[in-house]
């Protein structure tokens, strides 16, 4: 930078600096992400940050929701936010949100004649009051789908839904990221993980349902 004439000379133009690679510690800074999450961010970025850092794949379809629940939390705090806010953010809204239903359990059982159609029966707690039903279908999902229905009295199919497995070897875990489909034809996502993929799926209805009734008393 002291040498600038001289530079100008030796490279034959008016306007000529070096470009140095500069580790931040010896300015006293530490490596900061590029990317960097607030109410303005993009789905791309908040997915970016969740599965770089916490190994959550968050599908496409499901990315618009996140945005929204990421910078209405941006701008409740006013600043940018940490990675760890943005998992917090995704567990709190997604996979443990506040609502009417706890599930008790649930347990699928194939047909003796024909395993691939399940009898269904499913124990949840409606604003702590312990309810039970049973259903048929033709596969886990569906059973307790026809059975959970009766229990709260919305109407919703599910979608394809994506699974994960998070984790390695025996201690894995599966994540399953579930679309709901209501009668208007929006769609919210639940997301729930459990060692067993037929009830991480469960547990991200009953996410998804207490979602929908949070967005219904709004």
């Amino acid at each position: 930078m002291h040498r600038l004439e001289e530079a100008a000379k030796a490279f034959g133009m008016k306007w000529k600096v070096p470009y140095l690679h500069v580790d931040p510690a010896d300015l006293g800074r530490n490596f900061e992400r590029l990317i960097r999450i607030n109410s303005q961010s993009g789905k791309g970025g908040i997915a970016w940050v969740l599965e770089e850092d916490h190994g959550i794949q968050v599908p496409k379809a499901m990315q618009p929701e996140l945005r929204e629940e990421v910078q209405i939390y941006s701008e409740t705090v006013g600043r940018e936010i940490s990675s760890e806010e943005v998992y917090n953010v995704f567990r709190e809204k997604f996979v443990n949100p506040e609502g009417p239903y706890e599930l008790i359990g649930y347990w699928p059982r194939p047909e003796d004649k024909d395993p691939t159609f399940i009898h269904g029966e499913v124990k949840v707690r409606v604003n702590g009051v312990e309810k039970t039903a049973v259903a048929d279908g033709n596969g886990p999902i569906s059973a307790f789908v026809h059975a959970v229905s009766g229990i709260v009295g919305i109407d919703f199919g599910v979608d394809d839904y994506h699974e994960q497995a998070v984790g390695k070897g025996a201690d894995a875990q599966a994540m399953a990221y579930v679309p709901l489909k209501l009668e208007d034809n929006s769609v919210v996502f639940g997301v729930g993980s459990d060692s067993n993929i037929d009830q991480a799926a469960v547990r991200a209805i009953i996410a998804g349902l207490n979602r929908i009734a949070g967005k219904q008393t709004k």
